[in-house]
Order: structure tokens, then C-alpha cells, then sequence
């Protein structure tokens, strides 16, 4: 099954310099979001019109969905239903592929022909090189699956950074973090883990793995999430976005620690927290702190 599913394999240094890849390509699939000065929000319920409880209410229905898709995999998994999986995996993964190519593609052309077109060509070029780089620098023997799945992750996050508002975000970032602390002890990744020790390649399809450890690619995609935000958002800016990566960055090397340590580890809560305080830090120097000076 490993050889049919997407699942990267490499040392842990490796990866996290392919995490950072993924970050930037996020971050460059916002600025284009941000350059067409075009967003579509994608909230079941309106921030602009039921206010913070809307974004409450957002960020707890995607934590049910995540909570519901967990468990559809666990009975799965449980039933002997992996080929069914991986089935739905593909389905899944091809529909959201088509989507987010059409939305990023059709914004770039907005960019290209009536707002900047050297700025565009520039973008274009950026990602395409930090692609590249992506693919070359993964194990070379799955080289076109695990570049796949990480630039599939980075697309994944820089699609739901720029059409979930900010707060709707940023509550369901630390809504899942909190779950992915839950799910790793005793909920449907625990699960997921204890069915599949004797199997590994079982859980190909869902995480990032290499020979020490695994960190799935919801983690992934919510590391890239965080820096698009950053970028749609002014009130974070490329400032916030730096500050973010140097978070996440932090806390994934923390996290390697503990998982040194422990043995399993959530791939969200600490990454997730000290980008959060870096997009707080990013807010502060360039809108808070000029009050203070005078500037």
C-alpha cells in the first residue's frame, strides 16, 4: 500500500526544511490572493453579520468535521476497509486538487493581465522555483509522491488562510491544536496509531512520515494556513508571516524533542501557539507600537 499512497520518507531535518518550503509556497499563494484584491470567503456562518460568535461557531463545526472525518478512518481501518480508504482518500484529494488550481489560477490571471503583470511573472517564478527545490530535496526514491503531498499541503493551507476570515481562523487553530492534543492521547489518532503499529504503510496516506517519526499532513497544510493568514491579512503582514515561520519552526524542534521523549507527539499545539504569538508580535511592532512612538 506504500508504494500506491502518498507518504514522504526522509531524516527529520530534511523535512523541516521541506515544512519551511511548504510555508513560503503558502505564503506565495497568498500574496497572489493579496495582489488581486479579490477574496471569497467561505464561512458557514457570517463574521460581518453575527459578529464573534460566528467565528465561535466556524471554527467549532470544522473541529466537528475533523472529528467526524477521524473517525470514519478509524472504522475503517478497525473493518478492514483500507482499500475503501484509500479510494475516498483519492476521490477527496483530486476534488480539492481541481478546486484550489482553478481558484489560485484564476486569481493569478486577474494579477497577470490587469494589475501587474512583472509582479505576477515574479510570484509565478518564485513558487515555481521553491517547488522545485521541494521536490529535489525529498527521499529520491518517492520523489514525485512526496513532493506531490507536501506542495499538495502547502495548497491546501494557503487555500484555507485566505478564505476563512481572521478570527474564524484564528479560533480554529487553536480549536484543533486543542483537538490534536485530545485525538494524539486518547482520541481517533491514538486510535489510528494503535491499529496500525503492526502495519505502518496503513497510515501512508495520512501522514508525513520518515524513519523516525510521522507528522500528518493536516499539519502540514495548518503550518501553511498560519502564514497565508498572515499575508492576506495587513493587519499581520509580511512581518507577521516571518515571525509565524520562526513560531512554527520553534515549536516543531520542540516537538521533535518531546517526541524523543514520548514516543507520540500532536504535531499542532506548540507550533500552532508560538506562530499565533508571532502573528500577535507581528500586529504589535507595526500598528501598536508606532502609537506609543509617535510615528
Amino acid at each position: 500500500m506504500a508504494e500506491e499512497m502518498p507518504v514522504i520518507t526522509g531524516d527529520r531535518y530534511t523535512i523541516l526544511g521541506n515544512l519551511i518550503i511548504v510555508m513560503i509556497s503558502a505564503g506565495l499563494l497568498g500574496l497572489i490572493i493579496l495582489l488581486s484584491d479579490i477574496r471569497f470567503y467561505a464561512e458557514p456562518i457570517s463574521e460581518g453579520v453575527f459578529g464573534p460568535a460566528a467565528a465561535i461557531l466556524n471554527a467549532l463545526l470544522f473541529v466537528v468535521l475533523a472529528t467526524v472525518g477521524a473517525t470514519m478512518v478509524v472504522l475503517l481501518l478497525k473493518y478492514g476497509k483500507e482499500r475503501l480508504l484509500k479510494f475516498i482518500l483519492i476521490g477527496a484529494f483530486g476534488f480539492i486538487a481541481v478546486v484550489i488550481f482553478l481558484y489560485f489560477g484564476s486569481m493569478y490571471l486577474v494579477v497577470f493581465q490587469f494589475i501587474n503583470p512583472i509582479t505576477a511573472i515574479f510570484v509565478l517564478f518564485a513558487f515555481i522555483l521553491a517547488s522545485i527545490v521541494n521536490f529535489i530535496t525529498v527521499e529520491p526514491d518517492y520523489r514525485m509522491k512526496n513532493g506531490g503531498l507536501l506542495l499538495f499541503g502547502s495548497a491546501v493551507g494557503a487555500f484555507l488562510g485566505v478564505v476563512l476570515p481572521v478570527w474564524t481562523s484564528v479560533l480554529l487553530l487553536v480549536g484543533l491544536a486543542i483537538y490534536d492534543y485530545y485525538s494524539v492521547k486518547k482520541g481517533p489518532i491514538r486510535k489510528i496509531v494503535e491499529m496500525t503499529e503492526d502495519d505502518p504503510d496503513k497510515l501512508s496516506a495520512l501522514a508525513v512520515s520518515s524513519s523516525e517519526w510521522d507528522i500528518g499532513l493536516g499539519d502540514v497544510a495548518f503550518y501553511g494556513m498560519i502564514v497565508a493568514l498572515a499575508i492576506v491579512n495587513p493587519i499581520f503582514g509580511v512581518l507577521g508571516a516571518i515571525f509565524a515561520i520562526f513560531g512554527i519552526v520553534a515549536g516543531f524542534l520542540i516537538t521533535l524533542r518531546l517526541l524523543e521523549k514520548r514516543g507520540v507527539m500532536a504535531g499542532l499545539p506548540i507550533p500552532v501557539a508560538l506562530a499565533l504569538i508571532g502573528l500577535a508580535l507581528g500586529y504589535l511592532i507595526q500598528w501598536i507600537l508606532p502609537l506609543f512612538l509617535g510615528v
